[in-house]
């Protein structure tokens, strides 16, 4: 009987590794699409008003390890903020690597600063940057987590400005 159970165990052992499987490509493609279609809607349609359907009740972003939004009033200022800069703005994914309940995202955004960027007035001049994004999924398919990596004082001397060195004594 021992011999018996033994041997059915290992027969099924394989297909709960393969349902396993199965359930991490659903979900992999699932958040895949949900990042293409957060892209879509909120950064090259900008249309905030779609931002429940993508994000998590508790969630956090992080911008080059600086936590900077952690509910939907920070997160829509945040974003804001890059559309009334750049009102053209387009966000372009350049690649994308699902695993498990994260998304990882190469893009490049193009834009003409016409508008208000921050602190910043409009300089009417176009950028180019590229970044890193680390997305994180709830078991809802929500992100609940956004770390994006990107060279800030590259976009700021794409508009014209520039670092001054320290005064040394």
């Amino acid at each position: 009987m021992i011999k018996i159970l033994l041997i059915a165990s290992l027969f099924l052992l394989p297909l709960n590794s393969c349902q396993d499987k199965g359930s991490n490509i659903k979900n992999e493609e699932m958040n895949k699409n949900t990042v293409i279609n957060f892209v879509s809607s909120i950064w090259n349609e900008k249309d905030l008003s779609e931002l429940d359907q993508f994000f998590s009740q508790k969630f956090k972003r992080r911008v080059n390890n600086v936590e900077i939004a952690s509910n939907k009033e920070e997160l829509t200022a945040n974003i804001q903020v890059y559309l009334t800069g750049f009102p053209d703005l387009n966000l372009m994914i350049d690649d994308m690597l699902p695993y498990r309940d994260q998304v990882i995202m190469n893009w490049t955004i193009t834009g003409t600063n016409t508008g208000v960027f921050g602190e910043f007035p409009a300089t009417g001049k176009k950028i180019k940057v590229s970044g890193i994004s680390r997305l994180s999924f709830d078991q809802a398919g929500k992100i609940i987590h956004e770390d994006i990596f990107y060279n800030e004082l590259s976009l700021l001397q794409q508009l014209g400005y520039s670092l001054t060195p320290p005064e040394l004594n």
